[in-house]
């Protein structure tokens, strides 16, 4: 059966969710996310990852009492006690976090790599731009992160795993 979805309307929006949804919806129900991303890490620079809508540990060696999170909207870093901080994935993408120790020297400088939990992630490019999803039970828009990505539209409801609004 070929689906040709229809021009110029949300029709194509919808059917690539569906798609999307229906394909992913049963990997995305056994899959739980990976225990790496979890854990905590004890690295003081490099590339820590961190999925959205969940808290990772991070062990630093040394005392802390600054944290200088590059782009809030992607993560959110909190001080546990002076050696452990509480980082939380807001949004996909990649920004920075340093640490600072109470005389302004630096204890950690690394990359945060936030992303979707299962690899449940899915934009969609239009002429418009592109729109990107968080998909579960339904699919949900993502708030963007920068001006280059068009906002998902305004009357795109979610949709659940079996394509319903």
């Amino acid at each position: 059966m070929r689906v040709v979805p229809r021009q110029g309307g949300a029709g194509w929006l919808i059917l690539a969710l569906m798609t999307c949804t229906v394909l992913g919806a049963a990997q995305a129900a056994e899959e739980s996310p990976p225990s790496t991303a979890l854990e905590p890490s004890r690295q003081t620079e490099g590339v820590v990852r961190v999925i959205v809508d969940f808290a990772r540990p991070l062990i630093l060696a040394r005392p802390a009492s600054t944290l200088i999170i590059g782009n809030p909207a992607i993560a959110h870093a909190t001080l546990s006690d002076d050696k452990t901080v509480i980082l939380t994935g807001k949004t996909p993408g990649s920004t920075n976090l340093i640490v600072m120790d109470a005389e302004g020297g630096e204890v950690a400088n690394i990359v945060l790599d936030v992303v979707a939990a299962g690899g449940r992630l899915v934009t969609v490019h239009g002429g418009g731009g592109r729109s990107t999803y968080s998909c579960t039970e339904h699919c949900d828009p993502v708030p963007p992160s920068d001006e280059t990505t068009a906002p998902p539209p305004p009357n795109a409801p979610p949709l659940d795993e079996g394509g319903e609004q």
